[in-house]
C-alpha cells in the first residue's frame, strides 16, 4: 500500500484536532464489572480480509490495574476466540495469535503507571513481531503461528473474549481510558510510529479507527479532547490543606514520596490556583501556596525542587522576584495566582502542593499481596478535605472523619481496617497498628495488623514515622531515623517455628556429614612442666558452619558487628566440645562469642515486609563461633635424651554428643596458628600441625576429633652451662690430681674425694628437677660416667699409696745397693700415675664422649627430619 493510505482528517494535525477518548470503568471507586465493553464487528466492513501483515496502535491511560489487563481482543470463531489478543499480566505484555502464546516475547515489560497516556504499537509482518512504547522500540521476536493474521473477526476493547463478542471476565479487563485505536493491514515504518506517538500526525488506520468506525458501547463514557492534550507532559499535583512552614512543607511532601510542585506553564499554574480555592477555609494566609522552586544555589537561577532542573516558564507577578540573595523561596498569592519570592526562614506558614517524585510514590506493606505492584499506592483527589490514597488494584485509604482513616476495598465494597491518628493534620504514613474490621489476611475481625505506608524503595529501611534510610544504617548503633526506630528490635536471627536448637543442621550434600571449618589460635603457653607432664595453654577455637534452616537480618559487612546477643545465642544450634587429654578437667571457657559472616547478597526484598529488613539466607551466611579457653593438657614427656630431648604434645578437641556421620571436622578446612614467641624461658615450641581423626575404641559410635600437635624442645644452652660445663670442670680437677707428686698422697686423695662429693651433689640436684622414670636417661649416663671416672682416679690414688708403702726401710751401711733398690721402688707408683694419666683416662674419656654425643646427635637428626 502506498503513502496515500496514510490518512488524517486534516492532513498534518494541529493543536485543535479532536480525538475520541473512551472511558472503560475508569471510576476508581467502582467495583470491576463484566458488562461494560466496546465492541465492533469487523466482518461487516467491506474490503477487509485476513492479512499477512498487521499493525495495531492505541493510546491507553489506566486508572486502576487488574490481574490481567486486556487491551485488544480479536475473536474469529468460538474455536479461535484468541485470534489475536494483546494483554498485560503485571508488567509483562503477552500476545496470543490463533490461541497460541508467543514465547519470543518473554522479556516484554512496560511501566505500570496510572493516569499517564501511553502509546503502544504492535506490528506483525513476515513472521516477525515488533512492539513500540511511546514511539520507542521495546520488543522484537519471531511469531509462532500459522496462517494469515485475523481481520475478519469481532474486535473488543478492554475485554478478553471467551466467546465471539462475549464471555467477558471481570478479572481480565482494562480500567481507564483508550483513544486512537487504529488498525492497518500493513506494516508501519518506525518513523510513522514515532510521528503518531508524538502527536505530530494522527495516523488513522485503514482497517479500523476508533474515531471513524461505528462501535457498540455499553456502560462507557466518551469525551472529545484535543490531540495535543494526549501528548502534554503530566502535571499532576495535590494540595496538603494545612498551614506549614517551607521546610515542613518539603518534609511533608517528601514523606509522601513527592516534592513541592512547581507548575511548568501558566496553564498549569491556573489549574493549581483553581484547585486550591476549595481550601480557602484552611489556607487562610495571603501567602497562599508554596511553589517548589528555589535559587539558593545561584542567585537568579530558579531550580525545581523535584529534579533540580532550571525552571524557565515562571508565573511571577510584576516586579517579582525582588528579594535578591535574601529571598530564595516562592509562594503563590491568593489574590492573583501569581508568584513572589520571600525569605525561607521568616516562619511564614501556608499550604503546600506536592507532585510525584518517584513511581510509585507510596507502597502499602504488611498485607498478603501476591505481587509487588499490588502494594503500589498513589495520591488522588480529596475526601473530607484530605487527599486520599488509591491502590493500583482497587484499595483505598481515606479519612472518613477527622483523625480516623479507613482501608477500603472497592472490589468487595468493604472496610478492611481502620486506624486513629493523634492529630487531624497527620497522614497514615509510616508503621502503624490497624484494627481489622473485616477478615483480612487470615486476621479475624477485631484483631490488629501492622501496616506501613511509605515511599521507601527496596534497598531502604522504613522508619516508624515513614522516613527511609539505607538498609546498611539499620542496627548500626547510630540513630539514623528521626524517631530512633532503626535501633529497636535489632535481632539478627530469624528461626522457623519448627527449628530445634538441639538438632544439628542437615548437610547440603546428601549422605554426607555437615562439615565444620576450624581454626585454633594458640595465644600463649603459660606453663610447660615435664615433672608433672603437663602443658598449660591459652587458645581460641574458631568453628564455622552454616545452618540452612535459619535466616538472618540486617547483616553488616564487618563480621564483628554481627554478634549474636545472649538470648539469640541459646536458641541456635552450636557444636559442643570435649577435651579428652585435659588434666583433671582443668579447662576453662573464658569467653564465647557467636558471629554471622555475610557471604552473599540479601534475598530479594519481601514486598509485604513492613520494615523492609535485609534478609540473608542460611545457605550464604556462615555462623562463626569464637571460644577463648585456658587449659592444662597432659603430654607424654620422654626425657631419655635430656637435655636434648624433644616432645610431641597435642591438644585434642572432640565433638560431643553428635556422631561423625552427622557432623565432622574436615582436614581441608582445619588450621592452627601460634601468635606468641617460639622461644620461651626454658623451652622452644614450633612445628604446629592440625589433624582431623576419629575416636578410637570398640564402640561403633564415632566422634570427629581435631588434634592440634606441636613440638616442645628445651633450650639446652643454659643446661650446658649448669651441668656439662661444671661437671667437665670437676672431671678436669679430678684428672689434675694425677699430676701431683707421689709424695703428696694426702692432697691427691682429699682433692679427688671433694670433687666426687661435689659431683654427686650436683647429680642429686639435677635429678630432682627431672621427672622420675623407670629408665636410665642420657643425663644419668653422663653423671654415671663422671662419677665412675672420679671413682677410678680415687682408686688409682689408693693403689699408688699401697705401692708406695711397700718400700721397706734399710741400713745403708750394710747394703750399699739399697739406694738402687729404693730408687726402683719409687719409680713403680710414679709409673702407675703416668700410665693412668696419659693412656687410661684419656682413652676412656674419648671413647665415652664419642658414643654419647653420637647418640645425641642421632636423636637430634631424627627429630629434624
Amino acid at each position: 500500500m502506498d503513502r496515500a493510505m496514510w490518512q488524517t482528517s486534516k492532513g498534518d494535525v494541529g493543536g485543535d484536532e479532536l480525538v475520541r477518548v473512551m472511558g472503560l470503568q475508569a471510576d476508581v471507586w467502582a467495583a470491576a464489572r463484566a458488562d461494560i465493553f466496546i465492541r465492533s464487528n469487523l466482518t461487516e466492513k467491506e474490503g477487509l480480509s485476513n492479512t499477512p501483515s498487521l499493525t495495531i496502535c492505541y493510546r491507553a491511560k489506566a486508572s486502576s490495574l487488574a490481574q490481567i489487563e486486556t487491551f485488544i481482543s480479536l475473536a474469529a470463531s468460538d474455536e479461535n476466540v484468541d485470534a489475536l489478543a494483546i494483554m498485560r499480566i503485571g508488567s509483562k505484555v503477552d500476545v496470543y495469535i490463533h490461541d497460541v502464546a508467543q514465547p519470543g516475547l518473554t522479556d516484554f515489560h512496560t511501566d505500570l503507571v496510572l493516569h499517564r497516556w501511553e502509546h503502544q504499537c504492535h506490528i506483525f509482518s513476515g513472521g516477525e513481531y515488533r512492539a513500540f512504547i511511546n514511539g520507542e522500540a521495546r520488543a522484537r521476536g519471531l511469531l509462532r503461528s500459522d496462517g494469515l493474521l485475523p481481520l475478519n473477526s469481532t474486535l473488543c476493547l478492554g475485554m478478553e473474549q471467551d466467546a465471539v463478542g462475549g464471555g467477558f471476565d471481570r478479572t481480565q479487563i482494562f480500567r481507564g481510558h483508550m483513544a486512537q485505536v487504529n488498525i492497518w493491514n500493513r506494516e508501519l515504518s518506525d518513523e510513522e510510529v514515532k510521528q503518531i506517538a508524538e502527536c505530530r500526525t494522527y495516523g488513522r488506520g485503514n482497517a479500523f479507527s476508533s474515531d471513524v468506525d461505528e462501535m457498540e458501547e455499553v456502560g462507557t463514557t466518551v469525551d472529545m479532547v484535543p490531540l495535543m492534550d494526549l501528548c502534554e507532559p503530566p502535571g499532576d499535583f495535590f494540595i496538603l490543606p494545612a498551614m506549614v512552614g517551607i521546610y515542613e512543607a518539603r518534609e511533608d511532601c517528601y514523606r509522601l514520596g513527592c516534592e513541592l510542585y512547581a507548575p511548568e506553564t501558566p496553564r498549569m499554574n491556573e489549574r493549581l490556583y483553581n484547585t486550591s480555592l476549595q481550601f480557602l477555609d484552611t489556607c487562610t494566609n495571603t501567602y497562599h501556596i508554596w511553589i517548589g522552586i528555589t535559587d539558593e544555589e545561584e542567585e537568579g537561577v530558579w531550580k525545581k525542587n523535584l529534579d533540580k532542573t532550571i525552571h524557565t516558564d515562571m508565573s511571577f507577578s510584576s516586579g517579582q522576584p525582588d528579594g535578591e540573595t535574601i529571598q530564595n523561596c516562592v509562594y503563590m498569592s491568593v489574590l492573583s495566582s501569581l508568584w513572589s519570592d520571600e525569605a525561607c526562614d521568616l516562619g511564614i506558614r501556608t499550604c503546600a502542593s506536592c507532585t510525584q517524585r518517584q513511581h510509585p510514590p507510596l507502597r502499602l506493606r504488611g498485607l498478603c499481596f501476591r505481587t509487588k505492584v499490588e502494594t503500589s499506592f498513589e495520591i488522588l483527589g480529596y475526601i473530607n478535605d484530605r487527599p486520599y490514597f488509591h491502590g493500583f488494584y482497587g484499595y483505598m485509604i481515606y479519612m472518613s472523619y477527622p483523625g480516623y482513616w479507613v482501608l477500603f476495598d472497592t472490589d468487595s465494597n468493604q472496610t478492611l481496617a481502620t486506624v486513629s491518628l493523634a492529630t487531624v493534620s497527620e497522614y497514615p504514613v509510616g508503621r502503624r497498628a490497624w484494627k481489622v474490621e473485616n477478615p483480612l489476611c487470615d486476621r479475624p475481625r477485631g484483631s490488629q495488623i501492622k501496616l506501613s505506608l511509605s515511599h521507601c524503595l527496596d534497598h531502604q529501611y522504613t522508619c516508624a514515622n515513614g522516613d527511609c534510610i539505607d538498609k546498611e544504617q539499620r542496627c548500626n548503633s547510630k540513630d539514623d531515623c528521626a524517631d530512633f526506630s532503626d535501633e529497636n528490635h535489632c535481632h539478627l536471627v530469624q528461626r522457623p517455628e519448627s527449628y530445634r536448637a538441639e538438632r544439628p543442621p542437615e548437610s547440603p550434600k546428601e549422605n554426607e556429614p555437615l562439615t565444620l571449618a576450624s581454626s585454633v589460635r594458640i595465644l600463649r603457653f603459660t606453663d610447660i612442666n615435664d615433672i608433672r607432664r603437663i602443658v598449660s595453654i591459652e587458645f581460641t577455637l574458631e568453628i564455622i558452619w552454616r545452618d540452612t534452616r535459619l535466616k538472618y537480618l540486617n547483616l553488616k559487612e564487618t563480621m564483628e558487628w554481627n554478634r549474636l546477643a545472649a538470648g539469640e545465642l541459646e536458641g541456635v544450634w552450636r557444636p559442643q566440645m570435649e577435651f579428652p587429654n585435659v588434666q583433671n578437667g582443668q579447662v576453662r571457657l573464658l569467653r564465647e562469642r557467636l558471629y554471622l559472616a555475610r557471604g552473599g547478597e540479601p534475598l530479594p526484598a519481601d514486598f509485604n515486609d513492613i520494615e523492609m529488613e535485609s534478609v540473608y539466607s542460611g545457605e550464604s551466611t556462615s555462623l562463626v563461633r569464637k571460644q577463648h579457653y585456658s587449659g592444662i593438657f597432659t603430654c607424654h614427656f620422654d626425657v631419655f635424651y635430656y637435655p636434648f630431648d624433644r616432645q610431641r604434645c597435642s591438644v585434642i578437641i572432640q565433638l560431643s554428643a553428635v556422631r561423625q556421620e552427622n557432623v565432622s571436622f574436615t582436614q581441608d578446612l582445619a588450621k592452627v596458628e601460634y601468635v606468641d614467641s617460639e622461644e620461651l624461658s626454658l623451652f622452644v615450641v614450633r612445628n604446629f600441625e592440625v589433624e582431623v581423626t576419629t575416636t578410637k575404641g570398640n564402640n561403633k559410635t564415632r566422634y570427629s576429633v581435631l588434634s592440634v600437635g606441636f613440638e616442645v624442645s628445651r633450650r639446652w644452652t643454659v643446661i650446658m652451662m649448669n651441668l656439662y660445663f661444671p661437671t667437665n670442670l670437676l672431671l678436669a680437677t679430678g684428672y689434675a690430681t694425677l699430676f701431683l707428686n707421689v709424695a703428696d698422697q694426702g692432697d691427691r686423695l682429699t682433692l679427688s674425694l671433694t670433687t666426687l662429693l661435689v659431683l654427686y651433689t650436683l647429680f642429686n640436684n639435677s635429678s630432682a628437677s627431672l621427672p622420675v622414670t623407670a629408665y636410665v636417661k642420657m643425663i644419668d649416663m653422663w653423671f654415671l660416667y663422671c662419677i665412675l671416672l672420679l671413682f677410678f682416679i680415687i682408686i688409682c690414688h689408693t693403689f699408688v699409696k699401697i705401692q708406695a708403702n711397700k718400700v721397706e726401710p734399710v741400713n745403708l751401711k750394710n747394703a750399699p745397693n739399697v739406694l738402687e733398690k729404693l730408687k726402683s721402688y719409687k719409680k713403680s707408683p710414679e709409673r702407675i700415675l703416668v700410665t693412668v694419666r696419659l693412656f687410661v683416662v684419656p682413652a676412656f674419656v674419648i671413647l665415652f664422649n664419642v658414643v654419647y654425643w653420637a647418640a645425641l646427635l642421632k636423636s637430634l637428626y631424627s627429630w629434624q627430619y
